[in-house]
């Protein structure tokens, strides 16, 4: 494992397998370690890794979200804390990760899941620095997790933001990734690091023209869903534009129909 201290006491591996981001923040009694990689020998070798950076004790264990490449390594952890969102359980058997497993020859009933299972808000003391634990709701996947880490300047999203397209699946929500952006955006200070699940540090800025390219997708299908447009026939619709490549937007467009036809029809407002 090769680390990068990204600030002081927080440091950054990028995994062989997905090229996945592991995080460990490192505090004056204890450490954090934010994901695991995609098995329980990924997940071993990570805890080796952890061993070369600090002699303080691994306190807890967080995944940002259920996906294989963040959060399947969970098993190499079974004597610390392991935190979870609520959701992460059912998340687990997402599309995604079944197709991945039936390849790999895993059996998805039988991975370790989290010990702690949180809905809202928590926080872990490492000694002289705190790492705080929030869900915004449903936005990349039904269980993501934001680590910040207020004191150092930092704060960790997992594929809530990346330095390429962004990935759908079933268990997104479109309009509550947009959200949640917002929400990320408004503890954002100039100086702030944001940790990705895949890719390099990112800034500010950055986070911005992310949610902005979910937004332009979001936006654009919300229109076209409420005046019958076919699905199939958006991404070609005239006088519309899409961010990022087009399997990615026809993915983000089909997320979309997806969770509108979940909703009712809203009611014109009354003329007088």
């Amino acid at each position: 494992m090769d680390f990068s201290e990204v600030r002081t006491g927080i440091f950054t591996s990028v995994l062989d397998e997905a090229d996945a981001v592991v995080t460990v923040v490192v505090g004056e009694s204890g450490c954090l370690l934010v994901d695991t990689g995609s098995s329980p020998t990924v997940g071993a070798a990570i805890r080796a890794g952890v061993l070369t950076l600090t002699d303080k004790p691994l306190q807890a264990v967080v995944l940002t979200h259920a996906h294989w490449d963040h959060a399947l390594g969970l098993a190499a952890y079974t004597d610390v804390e392991t935190i979870g969102h609520e959701n992460l359980a059912t998340d687990i058997g997402c599309t995604e990760n079944v197709t991945w497993a039936r390849r790999h020859g895993v059996d998805l009933t039988h991975v370790a899941l989290p010990t702690t299972r949180l809905g809202l808000i928590a926080a872990r003391d490492l000694g002289g620095v705190t790492a705080e634990i929030a869900s915004y709701g449903p936005a990349h996947t039904r269980s993501d997790l934001i680590i910040a880490v207020p004191g150092r300047g930092v704060i960790i999203v997992g594929d809530l933001v990346e330095s390429g397209p962004p990935q759908f699946d079933e268990t997104s929500s479109l309009d509550g990734w947009v959200r949640t952006l917002d929400s990320l955006y408004s503890l954002l200070k100039d100086t702030t690091v944001v940790i990705p699940g895949h890719g390099a540090p990112l800034g500010p800025g950055e986070i911005a023209h992310f949610r902005t390219g979910l937004a332009g997708i979001w936006d654009q299908a919300e229109w076209a869903f409420y005046r019958g447009i076919p699905e199939r026939e958006l991404y070609e619709y005239d006088n519309l534009e899409w961010p990022w490549d087009r399997p990615t937007a026809e993915a983000g467009i089909a997320a979309a129909y997806r969770e509108l036809a979940t909703r009712p029809v809203p009611v014109a407002a009354p003329t007088f």
